[in-house]
């Protein structure tokens, strides 16, 4: 099976959010008591598989990007960049697109939802073969 797994892609958009926001805390799992904004929180709401055609598989991953930083003003704004910055990350070397995009302001925190969803091919278990076998045949005459 591929080995791209959650916390690679959860690294991924981490690693997307601190190279275009180095002057932004980002906060993984949960947000600390006293944190400071502006700064993200990254959550993963969901994660499934559905199995295709024989060894092939679909995984779906529902991400929260929390985002505390000011007036409605800004948050719009920062929603903008996101669109854009959250499109393609790079996971393990290949690039991943970001669907279904959306963002939402509740109670002066942006919430921006997007999902990572990819193809995984697992690789067919093979029988152990036997170590040799010995066959006779005989012709009646």
């Amino acid at each position: 099976m591929l080995l791209i797994t959650v916390n690679l892609i959860r690294d991924s958009i981490i690693s997307v959010l601190d190279q275009n926001f180095p002057d932004i805390s980002i906060y993984e799992e949960e947000l600390a008591e006293d944190f400071e904004e502006p700064c993200f929180f990254v959550k993963l709401l969901s994660a499934s598989q559905e199995q295709l055609l024989g060894q092939r598989y679909q995984r779906f991953h529902f991400f929260d990007l929390h985002y505390y930083g000011g007036s409605n003003g800004n948050l719009h704004d920062m929603a903008e960049q996101l669109y854009d910055k959250m499109e393609l990350i790079s996971v393990d070397g290949r690039l991943v697109r970001g669907t279904g995009m959306r963002h939402e302001i509740v109670d002066g925190v942006l919430h921006f939802f997007v999902a990572y969803n990819f193809y995984v091919l697992r690789r067919a278990e093979s029988d152990r073969l036997m170590q040799s076998m010995k066959q006779e045949g005989y012709v009646r005459g």
